[in-house]
């Protein structure tokens, strides 16, 4: 009986992947948020770790499950010819060669890397994403999550500013910023003004004014302001949180891993902050 029950179980499963399947085919075949109704631009997305990645998806999603385009998180591997949407979670994962010489319309979002610090740590204290589970020798058999809990909050935020300068802050250093097919885009821009910001993107993006109208409402729906796209994922998100959580040493400290960067990003006009 319970096997009997499993069976069908499985087989509704299938079916019901297979009607979303046609059904997105069916887009797909029928509709295009493009004016040029014989070609579909590769989009790519590059962001960050806590910097509206999420948000910024769900946005996407809701232009791409419309129009039944196909999405490919941008990794190592190389982007499929039949990809519409490449989604870099990390733009430090982000080659040319994995594109396959195809032209493109990207978009770039940095985030000031001190308040990255902040939401970070916050983030890294609750989250189930399970690298923060995984032992790690660096931490003495800990996991990051376990190692930031046997800190004290100073030292939490210290051990945080450690780990971005290795990595978030690496990538961003390293990014061209001076590449014509990406818009440049900043997270407290987009914070203070959603719709003029997504706005602007999509129509980087090139598509038509029903697809533009139809990523406004989900920005709406979605606002940071209103908790963001996923119930406490975010946090208040609210640019600035770091001037009363870094303490002078974790400044100097960050100051000495990541060097101009804040200058580089725009963010600040020299050292002296």
């Amino acid at each position: 009986m319970a096997s009997s029950a499993a069976g069908s179980a499985a087989t509704s499963s299938l079916v019901a992947r297979a009607k979303r399947r046609a059904h997105r085919e069916l887009l797909r075949s029928t509709r295009n948020p493009f004016p040029s109704r014989r070609s579909r631009t590769l989009l790519v997305h590059c962001g960050y770790h806590k910097s509206g990645t999420v948000w910024v998806r769900r946005v996407l999603l809701s232009v791409i499950r419309a129009y039944g385009l196909r999405q490919q998180e941008g990794r190592t591997a190389a982007i499929r010819s039949d990809t519409d949407v490449a989604f870099y979670a990390n733009a430090g994962s982000f080659r040319r060669e994995q594109l396959g010489g195809r032209r493109f319309r990207g978009s770039h979002l940095v985030r000031d890397p001190r308040d990255l610090v902040v939401s970070g740590y916050e983030y890294h204290l609750v989250t189930k994403e399970a690298w923060t589970q995984r032992p790690d020798p660096a931490y003495g058999g800990l996991g990051y999550q376990a190692h930031l809990h046997a800190l004290n909050e100073h030292d939490g935020v210290m051990a945080e500013i450690e780990w971005l300068a290795s990595g978030t802050a690496e990538a961003m250093a390293r990014w061209d910023y001076d590449q014509p097919e990406f818009l440049e885009l900043r997270y407290e821009d987009a914070f203070a003004h959603e719709q003029a910001t997504f706005e602007r993107l999509f129509r980087w993006y090139g598509v038509d004014e029903e697809a533009i109208a139809l990523a406004l409402e989900t920005v709406d729906r979605v606002s940071l302001k209103r908790g963001g796209a996923l119930p406490n994922h975010a946090r208040s998100g609210r640019p600035g949180e770091w001037r009363s959580r870094l303490a002078p040493d974790h400044i100097d400290r960050f100051k000495e891993l990541t060097g101009d960067l804040v200058v580089r990003l725009g963010y600040e006009t020299g050292p002296d902050w």
